[in-house]
């Protein structure tokens, strides 16, 4: 007999079954219920960060409008220095005035592009401020704030125009302050397209607060806080902390969201540095060390794209106001365009202004044929304040006349806009040479009722020539913030008839732009590529005897262009190394760099060494204590033979050599990404291999 064996599940297992399948239904029924509710908050956190784009129509511009702008650009160079523009926001039925509408935004690009004008990218930009290439006739497109607009609108208005712009973020603002700021995904997609650059405005320093007792407010970024606690004004230290933290955290917020390091930076509100100002000195020399180059609306002076801002590393941007047309746009945007010092500037009406920068509709008034004024004894026109501010190795001749021996006369002026202002005054026998407010020089002329005047604006020195006789001449201090153009004044003080002027000619001296400035920023600055397969630009900015390194490396090494002075010799380089208060940093200036003779001169804030030899196979002469300081000031002179060595505090040294040539470079090294960079003041290339004027 065979028996059946039944097995039999126990409770337990039973049990544990019974609830998985609870749970799993469970599960089930939580997702079905919850697959609504997440596509509802996936749609909701969608519409909040990512909003939908609008279109604006294409400008209607009929073929006068477009002859029109195309006229306002007729004589301009094809290649010149950018202008920089300024926008904030564009948005539909706005009552503020920095905000433009798409459909004068749409109609400003159309104006732009119809007059030859491109929009540049920040690395196009940055490369010509660095010594590249002057780029065809362009603008440089910003947006401050980072406002929701720019995705809003803008975004495909550039996309039709194919043009490109750049967007200062305040980056603790990003994705916070909703729906009137971006949020990090609209950025996302901007960045994405190409069409956008995205640079810094500061982290949560674009905010006025008090600045004293009186109640007045500031930019938090280049003032320090007033507390009402205690009266006074809160530290030096606490406040250099403050700003330095917030720009540390600034691009901390780029890296952390993809982007790249800013090379660009906007003073919230335009307020910048203020000369003599402790405070924002510091900024001014912060802002130097972590950026290529800081933008403002408000200069005081004429501060285009060029050798004069390059100085100070601070640039002019023009600013679009709601009310501004495309016309209006367009003729402030080719005033600003640079011109070139030749030529009769008389035939060009449109680029020249009165006193109060305003646009001079009849210039027949300089010709004598009038209309003139009725009231007041004085008239002045500027030939493009904007479009020579960066002139150098000109002359100007003018012929005046109807002068008369009981009073008045011509002034003829050049570098115009510059504390080294010359004017020549001439009246009917006498010629005053006047530099800012002083008569510096005054001769007699034979009595006349014309003359023949020439003023010659050439590095340092300008010389004043009248009927080619009488010649008196002066030199200014000024480096390249003494540049500028060209303007006339007439005066008929104490007499009733205007004196006019005839023939005006502007020549420049081209001969003089080859020589090598390396420290005027003519030329550029290299070093390797990593791996050493090559050159390429180096990053640092250089203008008016100044070269700061900029960017967030511990190293930076530059070259100058070893093609221009791989043969140089007699040549003197002097400089004065700065900021080495701290310690871990040190900077280096090298000569015959290439050749087997290269000499290095090494300086940090105790210690000075001098190092010979290629770069990998370098030794040390010297290495000297000094007493520490934060400036250093070297001398180092090539000669076939000998390389001597000049530090202040330290003996003259003399290295032997044996005829190696080679060019100048300059390094400089800091410990820790936080650290100020050390940068070169006053430096100066002298002799015959230096090119040196």
């Amino acid at each position: 007999m065979v028996l059946a064996v039944t097995r039999v599940r126990p409770r337990w297992t039973v049990r544990v079954a019974r609830r998985a399948v609870r749970v799993v239904l469970t599960l089930l029924t939580v997702v079905v219920l919850a697959v609504p509710f997440l596509v509802a908050w996936r749609l909701y956190q969608s519409q909040r960060y990512l909003t939908r784009q609008e279109d604006t129509p294409a400008a209607l511009v009929d073929g006068a409008a477009r002859e029109r702008w195309q006229g306002m650009a007729a004589g301009l160079p094809r290649r010149a220095a950018p202008v920089v523009l300024t926008y904030h926001d564009i948005a539909k039925d706005s009552s503020s005035k920095y905000v433009v509408g798409p459909r004068a935004f749409e109609r400003q690009m159309a104006a732009l592009s119809a007059a030859g004008y491109r929009t540049l990218t920040v690395d196009e930009f940055v490369t010509y401020l660095l010594g590249g290439p002057v780029p065809e006739r362009s603008v440089l497109l910003t947006f401050d704030d980072g406002t929701h607009g720019l995705w809003t609108y803008a975004d495909r208005i550039l996309a039709r125009h194919r043009m490109h712009a750049v967007s200062f973020l305040i980056t603790g603002k990003v994705s916070v302050k909703r729906p009137y700021y971006l949020s990090w995904q609209e950025i996302d997609r901007m960045d994405n397209s190409g069409r956008w650059d995205f640079q810094n405005h500061t982290h949560d320093l674009h905010t006025r607060s008090r600045t004293g007792p009186d109640g007045a407010t500031g930019s938090l970024l280049i003032n320090r806080r007033y507390l009402a606690s205690t009266g006074q004004l809160e530290s030096q230290a606490r406040y250099e902390q403050r700003v330095r933290e917030d720009l540390v955290t600034s691009l901390k917020e780029f890296r952390e969201h993809g982007l790249a390091t800013p090379r660009l930076f906007a003073y919230p509100f335009s307020e910048n540095a203020r000369p003599g100002d402790h405070a924002s000195a510091y900024v001014h020399d912060l802002l130097n060390r972590l950026f290529v180059a800081a933008l403002s609306d408000k200069t005081g002076t004429a501060q285009p794209v060029g050798r004069r801002s390059a100085v100070a590393q601070q640039y002019q941007r023009l600013e679009v106001f709601a009310d501004t047309t495309a016309d209006a746009l367009l003729r402030q945007v080719t005033a600003r365009t640079p011109v070139p010092a030749t030529g009769d500037p008389l035939r060009a009406p449109q680029r020249w202004t009165g006193n109060d920068w305003k646009p001079l509709t009849d210039l027949r008034f300089l010709t004598g044929k009038g209309p003139h004024p009725r009231s007041g004894p004085y008239r002045y026109a500027a030939y493009a304040p904007y479009g020579s501010a960066d002139w150098d190795h000109y002359t100007v001749a003018a012929d005046v006349r109807a002068l008369d021996p009981r009073g008045g006369g011509v002034s003829v002026s050049a570098r115009v806009g510059s504390p080294a202002q010359v004017a020549a005054r001439v009246s009917y026998d006498r010629l005053q040479l006047v530099l800012g407010q002083k008569v510096v020089a005054e001769r007699q002329l034979l009595p006349g009722a014309r003359h023949t005047v020439r003023v010659r604006a050439a590095g340092a020195r300008t010389t004043v020539t009248v009927d080619g006789t009488v010649q008196v001449s002066t030199h200014h201090a000024y480096g390249a913030r003494g540049t500028g153009g060209i303007a006339l004044t007439l005066s008929r003080r104490g007499v009733p008839d205007w004196p006019a002027v005839g023939r005006v000619r502007l020549t420049s001296d081209r001969a003089a732009k080859t020589r090598a400035r390396p420290f005027d920023g003519v030329g550029p600055w290299l070093e390797r590529k990593p791996h050493g397969t090559g050159w390429m630009r180096s990053a640092v900015v250089v203008g008016g005897g100044r070269v700061q390194p900029v960017g967030t490396r511990g190293w930076s090494y530059a070259v100058y262009d070893p093609r221009r002075s791989g043969s140089w010799t007699d040549y003197t380089l002097r400089t004065t190394v700065t900021g080495l208060a701290e310690r871990g940093l040190h900077a280096s200036v090298t000569v015959r760099r290439g050749a087997r003779e290269q000499l290095t001169v090494r300086m940090s804030k105790g210690w000075v060494s001098v190092l010979t030899g290629p770069d990998l196979a370098v030794r040390r002469v010297m290495s000297h204590k000094l007493a520490r300081a934060d400036r250093r000031t070297v001398t180092v002179t090539v000669r076939p033979d000998v390389t001597l060595v000049r530090v202040a505090g330290t003996p003259a040294l003399e290295v032997p050599a044996h005829g190696g040539t080679g060019g100048i470079a300059l390094s400089a090294y800091r410990a820790s990404p936080l650290q100020p960079w050390p940068g070169f003041d006053a430096a100066s290339l002298t002799g015959p291999g230096g090119g040196a004027p």
